[in-house]
């Protein structure tokens, strides 16, 4: 990737173009990056019971819908947040994934999956008792980049 920076101190405001030549998971978060949202914090605002948590994205192994509310978890704690699920998917870097309707896993804390052709394949995660679990329409690709997760390594 190429990065070019000009100084133009005529613009009324500062100005980011990206050009591309598509539109990569890479391109995306930059994307997100860039506008502000709460990742450029690394944290994200997260409640038990009255008391507001900020949260690091990367402790976090994984969201969940649970009922009315969206449940964070992390290795100690779990907590609430108020945003839905689609928009936490869009807020989160790109190592979390959804791996079914109520669940997104962060794929750096992940440490086995034991497929089941028949039904929910359970995902474990380091150094947690914790597990979730992958619908089998989303399984294939959760396999897929953990497999390049291991190339890369």
């Amino acid at each position: 990737m190429k990065i070019n920076i000009d100084v133009d101190d005529s613009l009324q405001q500062d100005m980011i173009t990206i050009h591309c030549r598509e539109i990569t998971e890479e391109i995306l978060e930059l994307q997100r990056l860039l506008s502000g949202g709460q990742m450029g914090a690394q944290k994200i605002s997260a409640y038990i019971d009255d008391t507001e948590y900020y949260v690091e994205v990367k402790s976090i192994i994984f969201v969940e819908a649970d009922g009315n509310y969206i449940s964070i978890h992390t290795g100690k704690s779990i907590y609430r947040v108020r945003q839905k699920l689609y928009e936490l998917e869009e807020l989160l870097p790109r190592e979390f994934k959804r791996v079914s309707k109520s669940t997104i896993v962060n794929t750096d804390l992940i440490s086995s999956i034991k497929k089941n052709i028949t039904g929910a394949s359970e995902i474990s995660f380091r150094n947690s008792t914790k597990k979730a679990y992958a619908s089998r329409n989303y399984i294939k690709a959760l396999i897929e980049i953990m497999d390049e997760k291991r190339i890369k390594r």
